[in-house]
């Protein structure tokens, strides 16, 4: 057995829930006194900790932290004006120390996403350990074959964050009880034979379990064998892990029975967004529309007083840990409510009162108009590379995933209609308010827009009623706000095209926290793998294929989306930067970006390229990240450098 990890030392508290459905599983209850063959000798306490093992996901998937460090920092993204890691994504001061900022500004979180994700795999070995010796009178033997499956497939999940994060980290393979100043860190290619060793057992032991519940199943078992076997085969330039990737994801998109909706937005409509009934999706981080049932398990780790800490409110969003949520739809939003001109008729509707809005000496209920437009955080804005890759003509992807238009609420479109006098500024508006061009407008865009609502353009069109949204026609940078008031608001960093896949409509007001579930893995990542896999590996024809199967599902009605001859050129000259393009149209915002970057060896390349705040503070040793500094504290085999024997931070840091 290896230990370490002396960060990572308490047996987890388990958490107890009436059943297994991944909605409740997140309330803690601490039992003092009770020992470990105890507690885990009942079937809820079993499926408390199998619960508990997947709670650990809440942590990394829809919360803001996480999202700066797998989307921030890419080709896809700009820097928003109150982005909270500013250091991290434009690559100028990470560092491996815990930030110390009240507000957290600048924190990359790599200390709690250290914890989190070593405390996963220690609660999942907990589970591995027990499981086998429950009698079969209280768990079956094919419940607890299923559990070991689930828990197999978790930890070889959890480990692909770990050494895609930070390279070589310590293989724990049993619970951790004890402490340990010896940690170690493992190669990459025995953490891969790892991962692959948990992820086959697991597809052995789901087999017969086909139907989407939250849980693993076969076929999210063999979309993350499909994803490690992926990037595997990119790591280590490995011909057969290419095929076997694209043979497995084969195997998904044949047996899965998920198919493509005929409108991509309808995989995006709040009556799709729970991932069991959503048919593009194969697995998902459930979240519960009762908020509270959405709490991560509390930290392990204690500070210098011995007080147990609490995870970054970049994490949580609330303070006391009473709520939990989904924040994905908080990462990409301008301030629309704040426009110059346009602040009679928008305003963020998060409390019921604030649905009333008097204009003009009445009083108008808004009620949900506004909810989607979330709340304007300036977090991330889309760079032009991005906003240039869709052919508007052809494809359903962009006007499905952004919103260039902003209305104002049917109400005050109703009453304007009637002959209440629009805003002053814009005498002749009827329902648009914003337009926001992803390309230069023309004199005619201007001349219409002209007392009707605000323009935004792609670049300075020398106009002062249009407002340039970048600072150059590639759009590597926005326009930059200096202040958050009055006309600042008009700039490109402020207010830009909003990614609108994410957006919250389930409340009945606009929140901070959301419980749109979280998909990890849709259909249509398996026809990217399976074509990525297939052109590398030299089947060209095959590749051509799976990507016009996508492409055509993602086809307007009546218009071909199919690859180019130039394209088809592209694939047979394994030209990675296709699918890198591909990958940005059909996942941007998804929580891959970074990782594709990385693992493709185009990080660098893409960020110098196309993303102007960080071109010139990116360096090759990046692709990894500092090893937080109290876990290098903790260790008493500390080495400068590589060493078999010892623990060293990352190069660079």
């Amino acid at each position: 057995m290896k230990t370490g990890l002396k960060n990572i030392i308490a047996l987890f508290a388990v958490i107890m829930i009436a059943g297994i459905s991944c909605k409740d599983y997140l309330l803690e209850e601490n039992k003092t006194g009770a020992t470990e063959d105890v507690i885990y000798s009942t079937k809820s306490g079993l499926d408390g900790l199998v619960a508990a093992s997947y709670s650990y996901l809440r942590g990394w998937y829809g919360k803001e932290a996480a999202i700066g460090l797998s989307e921030g920092g890419t080709d896809t993204w700009l820097t928003g004006y109150d982005n909270r890691q500013k250091v991290l994504i434009d690559y100028s001061g990470i560092t491996p120390q815990v930030a110390t900022s009240t507000r957290e500004t600048m924190n990359a979180c790599f200390d709690e996403y250290w914890e989190m994700f070593y405390t996963a795999v220690n609660t999942v070995n907990t589970g591995l350990k027990n499981i086998p010796l429950v009698p079969d009178n209280i768990l079956s033997a094919a419940d607890k074959n299923a559990y070991l499956g689930e828990l197999k497939a978790l930890r070889a999940f959890y480990y692909w964050h770990l050494v895609e994060t930070w390279g070589p980290v310590q293989i724990n393979e049993e619970a951790v009880n004890n402490v340990s100043t010896v940690a170690r860190r493992d190669s990459e290619a025995d953490i891969y034979a790892f991962m692959l060793s948990d992820i086959d057992d697991a597809i052995t032991r789901l087999a017969g379990k086909t139907t989407k519940t939250g849980h693993i199943n076969l076929w999210a078992a063999k979309a993350i064998k499909a994803r490690i076997l992926l990037y595997k085969a990119s790591k280590f330039s490995d011909n057969t892990a290419y095929l076997s990737a694209a043979a497995t994801a084969e195997e998904v998109i044949s047996g899965s029975g998920l198919s493509f909706y005929a409108n991509y937005a309808d995989c995006w409509n709040a009556a799709n967004e729970n991932g069991i009934v959503n048919k593009e999706v194969i697995w998902w981080v459930d979240y519960s529309d009762i908020l509270e049932n959405n709490i991560l398990a509390k930290r392990l780790k204690l500070d210098a007083s011995g007080n147990q800490m609490t995870w970054s409110q970049m994490i949580l969003r609330n303070a006391a840990n009473t709520l939990g949520g989904n924040a994905s739809h908080l990462m990409y939003v301008g301030v629309w409510n704040s426009v110059p001109g346009l602040t009679t008729v928008f305003k963020r509707t998060d409390t019921e009162a604030n649905k009333i809005l008097n204009y003009a000496g009445v009083s108008y209920n808004l009620g949900t108009s506004y909810q989607a437009y979330s709340k304007g955080f300036t977090r991330y804005v889309p760079s032009g590379y991005l906003l240039d890759l869709f052919n508007d003509a052809t494809d359903q992807r962009y006007q499905a995933s952004f919103r260039d238009v902003y209305y104002i609420a049917p109400v005050l479109q109703t009453a304007f209609a009637g002959g209440v006098t629009p805003p002053s500024a814009y005498i002749n508006m009827r329902d648009t308010a914003i337009y926001l061009s992803k390309k230069t407008v023309t004199a005619n865009q201007i001349a219409r827009a002209a007392n009707r609502y605000v323009l935004f353009s792609r670049t300075d069109v020398g106009n002062s009623t249009v407002k340039p949204l970048y600072q150059n026609a590639a759009g590597t940078l926005p326009t930059i706000a200096t202040g958050t008031a009055g006309n600042e608001n008009f700039k490109g960093n402020r207010m830009y095209i909003q990614l609108k896949k994410f957006d919250d409509l389930n409340g009945s007001i606009i929140r901070d926290l959301g419980d749109r579930d979280v998909f990890v893995f849709r259909l249509s990542e398996m026809y990217l793998i399976a074509a990525e896999g297939y052109m590398m590996a030299n089947q060209s024809a095959n590749a051509i294929t799976k990507l016009n199967d996508l492409r055509t599902a993602r086809a307007i009605a009546g218009q071909s989306n199919v690859l180019s001859a130039g394209e088809e050129a592209q694939v047979t000259a394994k030209d990675i930067n296709l699918i890198l393009d591909e990958r940005a149209r059909e996942l941007c915002g998804e929580q891959q970006r970074w990782f594709d970057l990385k693992r493709t060896g185009k990080l660098i390349e893409r960020i110098q390229l196309y993303n102007g705040s960080a071109a010139a503070n990116i360096k090759a040793f990046h692709v990894l990240r500092p090893i937080p500094q109290p876990q290098l504290d903790a260790v008493t085999n500390r080495t400068d450098g590589e060493d078999p024997d010892g623990f060293w931070q990352n190069a660079g840091y």
